[in-house]
């Protein structure tokens, strides 16, 4: 590797991880002072830097929105990922479910994305990279369905996954970070993945 090369890598490692402590840096002003107090101002305050140098690696709160929602979706597609390398279909819809409800308890889980659904009330551009973000993690859903039950119809699979993400999203306000019903997860659980799985192979979908 010639010095040029190295000093390029050198750049594009240091660039990636300057994106990534904006990213966080977003994140955690968007979870401790909410949607209304997100500016690009302030993320650059939070992030230590100049607003001209947030607006080189974003160049509009739209962007940088899109971004968190990417950086966030990543974590919950290689946990996917990995769950994807064991056991049968329907043990992995299983997993992906339990998965998926523990993680509502979690203070990022239970103030991020209320934040940005607040946000996308306001933006257009949020919104749409809201249903991106999502529709992507439906994705992964369906296809495990269509596994589970290779009789369905991809429109199915994919409204159940509409119908099965909507549902847990719901419990957010109950079952989150310091909710009153917190302590009934495991319940949430038990009874989401009776009633899916019963979905799954036996509810009648529309087609």
């Amino acid at each position: 590797m010639t010095v040029s090369n190295k000093a390029r890598q050198g750049a594009y490692q240091k660039g990636k991880d300057k994106r990534q402590h904006i990213l966080e840096a977003a994140a955690e002003l968007l979870i401790d002072s909410g949607y209304h107090n997100f500016s690009m101002r302030k993320v650059a305050d939070a992030a230590g830097i100049r607003v001209g140098n947030l607006q080189y690696y974003f160049p509009s709160k739209e962007k940088l929105v899109k971004a968190m929602l990417d950086n966030a979706l990543s974590r919950y597609l290689d946990d996917f990922f990995e769950i994807r390398q064991h056991g049968t279909p329907e043990e992995q819809f299983l997993t992906v479910i339990k998965h998926v409800v523990f993680d509502l308890n979690s203070k990022r889980a239970t103030v991020f994305f209320p934040e940005v659904w607040s946000l996308s009330n306001h933006e257009k551009g949020v919104t749409k990279s809201m249903d991106e973000m999502y529709e992507n993690y439906r994705r992964v859903l369906a296809g495990i369905i269509g596994e589970v039950n290779p009789k369905l119809s991809v429109p199915q699979c994919r409204r159940i996954a509409l119908f099965i993400s909507a549902s847990l999203e719901g419990h957010t306000m109950f079952i989150g970070y310091r909710k009153p019903w917190r302590k009934e997860t495991a319940n949430i659980v038990e009874m989401a993945s009776q009633s899916f799985l019963w979905l799954i192979k036996h509810g009648d979908i529309p087609r």
